[in-house]
Formats: structure tokens, C-alpha cells, sequence
């Protein structure tokens, strides 16, 4: 493959040289971990290392991490296993708009069960209004869930504020929050933010798909959604997944919180692309993770501008990784209230710890060139 600017790790990471090796690792280790012979005990030491990994990452008890095959997976457990098991104490619901699809999906589901879901609206920097949770918030509500980074835009929800009005309003809500797109970039402590459930995932941090995690609190108040076995307490039966979650841990290990780095890769790829005409910039500098630039170039099919610097080597996207098949704009901008041609015109670009400032100069000059010479034709 010839050289590549990759600046889509929103959507998925390239599996790091410690990740690949601990794959190999558990194909020497093969042993199924519920086996009681030497290959199943070393096996099952493996992935007991690796959740205390996670863990210790998170800053929570190991005993309180279940392993999944996702985010998705991850989400869904959170959000049926809460809202059943909670279903005696009420069956009002929260959520925003611009959540993961894996989110919004379940929740319409809970919704045809008969729950009641609340939506809530955000601003046109991507953030919730707290007057609106506040308004929406009360002793009835059972769940909350709300993203920390949302994954179009990087925009950073003010989960302590979120957490201090539950206390208050909703002392039965149990809060979970979808830290895909910040675990590992960002300091995510659930103790912290106040969370009783937490999802993270091995691919965005240089792990291989098909391996996330679920921080519960309080296993009693979450139903399992898989059963036929005691792995895992009971609440995610099935042989584990010991080359991924080895591969996790390994991702994790390596991870170091470089906001400031990612931040200063977002200022100067943005700094750039302001030099282009008609450009906005989708989103709020003031709360945005760093690792996330959402830009609009007015006139210009997203489409035609994303195949265009891709015949030049630079990778980028037009939205989330799982909605990009789908005719429908964003979710996301649409929440924020912008117009259709500024949606159509949206490219995300992700930043990683594996960027360098040479990749985001060259991108955006190549970026630039495109978007010129496209707009010459049209």
C-alpha cells in the first residue's frame, strides 16, 4: 500500500504492534478460560490481567468490568438490562438526540415496550441543555443515558453537571454513558462522572474490533441480555474472546492522556481550512475533545470531496462509521440546527496519538486543492 494520511480513527484505529502480539500470545495460549487444566488456568490469568487492565484505566474495581464484542453490544447491555430491571420503579427514560445509533436504536425499541423516552435537544455547539434535562429529569425517571464525546462532532458533554441533577431530581435513575470516543483520548472516571454504566471499545484505541467493555456499578440492577452460562458472573455468558480482550488490554497499556496534543492537531488542521472560502466549522473550540474536527465546505458534496483526497491518499469520512451507507443527513447536525447544504457538505476528520503535524499540513493542502478544483467545475 502506498503511503496514506489516515485521519478517520473516529470510525476505527489501526491495531497497534503490542495489540497484534498479544493476539498471538493467546493463540499460545488457546486454552478455554472455564477449563481446569494448566492451558485454561494460563488462559483464564490472561484475561483476568487484561480486565484489571481496563480496570485500573477506568479507576473502578475489576470485578464490575464485563467484556463484550463492542460498543454496540456494550450500549445495548446498559440500556435493556437497566430499563428492565428498573422497570418496577418506572418506566421514564432520557437520552438526547445525538447519541450512537446502537443508543437511539434501543431506546426506540424501549419505546414500542412501552416506555416513555424523553429526547433531549442540544445547542449549536453539539452540547445538551441542562434546563432541559432539568425540566425533563424526575423521581420517575429510571435511566439516563448520555454520550461523553459524541463521535461527528467531539463535542464534550458536562457529565458532572449531569450528575449532580440526577442526584437531586432522580435519585432512582441509573446514568450510563457511551465513552467510546473518549476513553483513552480523555480522562474517563466513572466514580467521577457519576456513572453507574460506562461503555468503551478496543478498536478506537488501537485494539482489534469485536472487543469492547462495560463498567456496571451495581451488577443486581442490570439484567443480562445473553444467558446459557456463568462466565463472567452470569451477566455476559459465552467463552470469552481471549485474543481481543488480550489485544484490549494490551491497547490500554499503551494509551497516554494527550488532549493537548490532539487539541493542537485540531487547531492547526482547522487554522488551515479557514483559509479555504466558505468553510464552517461545525462545533464549539471551548468543549470539544481535541481528536474530533467536524468541517463544512459550502457547495461541495461531502461525497465527491471525500473520494477526491482519498485518490490522493488522505482518509477521511462524511459522518459515523455506522451510518455512512445510509441516504438520511446527519443526525447529529441536524440536531445542532444546521441547514441541509451545510450537512452536505460536512467531513469529519479524526485525529489519534499516532498523528503527527506533517500529516495534518500535507492533508489540509491537499484539502484545500481539492476543494478548489472541484468548485472550478461546478
Amino acid at each position: 500500500m502506498s503511503e496514506i494520511i489516515y485521519l478517520d480513527n473516529a470510525a476505527t484505529t489501526k491495531p497497534s504492534q503490542a495489540a497484534a502480539e498479544a493476539m498471538i500470545k493467546a493463540s499460545e495460549f488457546f486454552g478455554n478460560p472455564s477449563s481446569l487444566h494448566g492451558l485454561g488456568l494460563r488462559a483464564e490469568k490472561l484475561v483476568r490481567d487484561a480486565r484489571r487492565t481496563v480496570a485500573d484505566m477506568l479507576g473502578v474495581n475489576e470485578k464490575t468490568i464485563l467484556f463484550t464484542s463492542g460498543g454496540t453490544e456494550a450500549n445495548n447491555t446498559a440500556i435493556f438490562g437497566a430499563a428492565y430491571a428498573q422497570k418496577k420503579l418506572g418506566t421514564k427514560l432520557i437520552t438526547t438526540k445525538i447519541e450512537h445509533p446502537s443508543v437511539l436504536q434501543a431506546f426506540k425499541k424501549l419505546e414500542n415496550d412501552g416506555f416513555t423516552v424523553k429526547y433531549l435537544d442540544v445547542m449549536s455547539d453539539g452540547r445538551i441543555s441542562l434546563d432541559a434535562l432539568r425540566e425533563a429529569a424526575d423521581k420517575e425517571t429510571t435511566l439516563v443515558s448520555i454520550m461523553h464525546v459524541n463521535n461527528e462532532t467531539g463535542a464534550i458533554q458536562p457529565v458532572n453537571e449531569i450528575k449532580e441533577i440526577l442526584k437531586a431530581q432522580s435519585p432512582n435513575a441509573l446514568f450510563h454513558s457511551d465513552c467510546v470516543q473518549s476513553f483513552g483520548k480523555t480522562d474517563v472516571k466513572p466514580q467521577k462522572m457519576g456513572a453507574d454504566m460506562v461503555t468503551v471499545s478496543s478498536h478506537k484505541i488501537h485494539g482489534f474490533k469485536g472487543t469492547g467493555a462495560l463498567y456496571v456499578k451495581d451488577m443486581r440492577k442490570v439484567r443480562p441480555l445473553i444467558y446459557g452460562g456463568e462466565q463472567q458472573s452470569e451477566m455476559r455468558p459465552g467463552t470469552e474472546n481471549v485474543g481481543g480482550i488480550l489485544a484490549f488490554g494490551a491497547a490500554v497499556r499503551e494509551c497516554g492522556l494527550n488532549n493537548r496534543n490532539l487539541l493542537n492537531l485540531r487547531n492547526k488542521m482547522k487554522e488551515m481550512l479557514l483559509q479555504i472560502p466558505d468553510v464552517r466549522i461545525n462545533g464549539s473550540d471551548e468543549y470539544n475533545s481535541g481528536s474530533i474536527l467536524n468541517v463544512s465546505f459550502l457547495g461541495i458534496k461531502a461525497e465527491i470531496l471525500l473520494h477526491a483526497i482519498e485518490a490522493r491518499g488522505v482518509y477521511v469520512s462524511t459522518g459515523s462509521a455506522c451510518s455512512s451507507h445510509k441516504p438520511q443527513p446527519s443526525h447529529v447536525l441536524t440536531a445542532m440546527g444546521l441547514s441541509k447544504k451545510e450537512i452536505e457538505g460536512a467531513v469529519r476528520i479524526s485525529f489519534d496519538r499516532v498523528t503527527t503535524f506533517d500529516e495534518v499540513i500535507r492533508a489540509a493542502q491537499i484539502i484545500e486543492e481539492e476543494v478548489r478544483s472541484i468548485r472550478r467545475y461546478m
